[in-house]
């Protein structure tokens, strides 16, 4: 084989690596429930997008586009914002610190809204289940 060929297979080799390695949303998970690495994935995740694609603060976005911002969040740093939510209405434990955090960021979308919105115009009637759960659990109920 000559060295251009081999080159050509490295790279290509390379090339099929990197996309077998990358995870697809369908693949990814919820945050883990109480874990302050996942916290902190979130978080720089949360910095980078924000400081590379927004010229405001997210909490200055109306309700459906803080969604979206927070699936990219989610997705960046290796989880499913969705299968997140689930897991929250099904293990929240409001006495966890890290938990009550997890929480707080995954109802970003409609909690101290600058631009008010109904919570039907950002989540799908099965979330809203879900975040009616959450917000039972936070409370106590």
């Amino acid at each position: 084989m000559s060295m251009k060929a081999w080159m050509r297979a490295g790279l290509l080799g390379g090339l099929v690596l990197l996309t077998a390695c990358s995870q697809s949303p369908s693949e990814m998970g919820p945050a883990t429930l109480g874990d302050r690495a996942v916290l902190e994935r979130l978080a720089d995740s949360y910095t980078s997008i924000s400081d590379g694609t927004l010229s405001v603060s997210p909490m200055s976005l109306p309700g459906d586009e803080r969604r979206r911002f927070l699936e990219k969040v989610f997705q960046d740093a290796g989880y499913d914002y969705g299968l997140t939510l689930a897991a929250l209405a099904d293990g929240l434990d409001k006495n966890n610190k890290l938990h009550r955090d997890l929480a707080e960021l995954a109802m970003m979308p409609h909690t101290k809204a600058k631009y008010p919105m109904d919570p039907a115009e950002i989540y799908s009637s099965q979330e809203l289940q879900l975040i009616a759960k959450i917000e039972r659990a936070l409370k106590g109920y």
